[in-house]
């Protein structure tokens, strides 16, 4: 018999083969490896940590037993203090610093990365960037600039600080800059609790933004200061009180206004000449200017709700948008919507979305996702991560976020009305006067009838959710009032305890929400989607009180008009989110 063996072109293809294998396997083992270390990284990184909370919690009993007890948790501690209370196993301490009860800064080298200790006690691995919510911080978010983001999608933006480098029909130059014209279907942004517009690209390459309903109604400023911007009532409103309410707020630039008298309706002017402001801030208005270039009522400026911009006509009127679409002067007393504007830095992230808007948000479908991660459901307390404007389901009922007071407790108004009857939106009179009570008019129907319509007192678990006995406050608001005068809570008109109340004037939301000017994003934003609705602010006349129009203003009627509910409830401190993230589509469920 004869024995046959491998020919050498045989053996060839076997090594060719295995070859191929193992420059295919090599990386993945080599990724597989690499993702080991990683994770016993930031476990180890966790246990060090846990250890010295551990270790100083320990020592802090024991001195409290004896206080001749020689601590080394003290603000003193140093690396090799560290090494005393916790095994450091291969890893090794770079820094720390402990303030007496707590770490402030804790650095391990651990498997050749290196860990930073974040706010909420995770870890930065590298170059990572603690992020701004807890538990959650958003570190390293993946994504793409937002100026490539908007440089992608319109790339006829483009400019190189003198007006768009190419015009057309979609674009206008203003200021230097290149903006959207017309009305874009694809330029939606969520950001911190708001759905936005994109506007444009500044001169300085900063990406513009206009939030997409007006946030309350208040008044502009005072009697004739028309033509004084930087001591409005509004600027202080955008800059201190809606501002600091925003999450992720580093990623705004501070810019100066331009407020320019014209007295024409039609003005349409690319630059700023005689501006009458020169405090720069870091929220501003549309300008007339603006409005008009990008097509007014043709235009994703147009909500069909009043909203001021920031151009006076002259020191006793400025100009506004009429719920129609046009322009008309008014004194700047009266109680209108206000749309903020703010510039973005152009290196902030867009992690997910399309840009569009609909009923479905996902990674890919939805609006942008700037500076956060909305692809990851959240758990943990909700006055942890909550922020004015984010959608909350409690009780089948999905509700947005008025704002967290000063005990952590979360104010919550309901994104639709009071129904009696299903489908249909129920109306009623305020009362004999305009005194919030709970034994008469709408404060009693508030915490009866609508109380149980929104948590069924069979429901003993949610209903122990919601604060009890609150304390609601009417302070007398009129015209030339700061939004200050409505809000104050020190030396208030009158108080009175309810678990169900009313919105003020001034406050977060005190006006028309997007999702129900669009009929759940399902329709054009439209004032006849919509009704007018009772706030808790009394005017000086006790016959009257201020009521959210469906046109976007805030007016005195009578207290025996028929007006529909949104009630307010507040939810205690130490509620839990099970799921969601916040947005629209995707409610945090408590």
């Amino acid at each position: 018999m004869i024995k046959k063996g491998f020919t050498l072109i045989e053996l060839l293809a076997v090594i060719i083969i295995l070859a191929i294998i193992a420059l295919i396997a090599t990386p993945i083992i080599l990724n597989v490896i690499e993702d080991a270390r990683i994770s016993a990284g930031r476990s180890e990184a966790s246990m060090i940590y846990s250890g010295i909370n551990n270790y100083c919690a320990t020592e802090d009993m024991k001195y409290q037993l004896d206080n001749s007890y020689s601590k080394i948790c003290t603000t003193s501690m140093t690396t090799d203090t560290v090494s005393q209370m916790v095994n450091l196993g291969n890893a090794s301490i770079t820094s720390v610093s402990y303030d007496g009860s707590k770490l402030t800064n804790l650095v391990i080298e651990s498997n050749n990365h290196t860990f930073t200790l974040c706010g909420d006690g995770s870890f930065a691995m590298d170059d990572e960037e603690c992020g701004v919510t807890p538990d959650n911080p958003d570190v390293g978010l993946v994504g793409d600039a937002i100026s490539d983001t908007v440089l992608t999608q319109f790339p006829y933006l483009a400019t190189t600080g003198n007006g768009c480098t190419t015009s057309n029909d979609n674009n206008y130059s203003y200021m230097g800059g290149c903006y959207l014209k017309g009305n874009p279907n694809n330029n939606y942004i969520w950001y911190s609790g708001f759905l936005w517009r994109i506007m444009g690209i500044n001169a300085d390459g900063t990406i513009r933004m206009i939030v997409d309903e007006t946030v309350t109604a208040i008044p502009w400023g005072s009697t004739n200061n028309a033509n004084n911007y930087d001591v409005s009532y509004i600027k202080e409103w955008l800059n201190d009180y809606f501002y600091n309410r925003l999450k992720g707020n580093d990623i705004i630039v501070e810019q100066t206004w331009c407020s320019e008298i014209t007295t024409s309706s039609s003005s349409a002017r690319t630059t700023c000449t005689n501006n009458l402001t020169t405090t720069p801030a870091k929220v501003g208005l549309i300008s007339l200017d603006e409005y008009n270039l990008a097509s007014g009522t043709n235009s994703y400026l147009d909500i069909e709700q009043w909203q001021w911009t920031i151009t006076p006509y002259s020191d006793v009127y400025l100009w506004n948008i009429y719920n129609s679409g046009n322009a008309s002067r008014l004194t700047p007393n009266g109680s209108y919507g206000v749309r903020p504007v703010v510039n973005i830095k152009s290196d902030a992230i867009i992690t997910s979305g399309n840009g569009t808007i609909g009923q479905t948000w996902n990674n890919t479908t939805g609006p942008y996702v700037l500076n956060e991660d909305k692809n990851v459901e959240i758990t943990g307390k909700l006055t942890d991560y909550a922020t004015s404007g984010e959608y909350v389901l409690f009780a089948s009922k999905k509700y947005r976020v008025v704002d967290i007071d000063n005990n952590s407790n979360i104010k919550l108004i309901l994104d639709s009305y009071y129904e009696e009857t299903t489908g249909t939106v129920y109306t009623t009179t305020f009362g004999s006067n305009n005194v919030f009570s709970t034994t008469t008019g709408i404060g009693q129907k508030l915490n009866t009838d609508v109380l149980e319509w929104l948590v069924s007192s069979s429901n003993i678990n949610d209903r122990n959710k919601v604060v009890t006995n609150y304390t609601w406050y009417q302070n007398i608001f009129s015209d030339d009032d700061s939004y200050k005068v409505s809000l104050e809570e020190i030396n208030p008109t009158r108080s009175i305890q309810a678990t169900v109340g009313l919105i003020r004037v001034g406050e977060m939301l005190s006006d028309q929400s997007s999702s129900m000017l669009t009929d759940n994003y399902n329709l054009t934003s439209s004032y006849n989607n919509i009704v007018g609705y009772w706030s808790i602010i009394p005017d000086a006349r006790t016959a009257y009180i201020k009521f959210i129009s469906s046109d976007g203003s805030a007016r005195d009627i009578t207290v025996d008009n028929l007006s529909a509910i949104r009630p307010v409830i507040v939810i205690n401190s130490n509620v839990n989110i099970i799921s969601g993230t916040g947005t629209w589509s995707n409610p945090y469920q408590i």
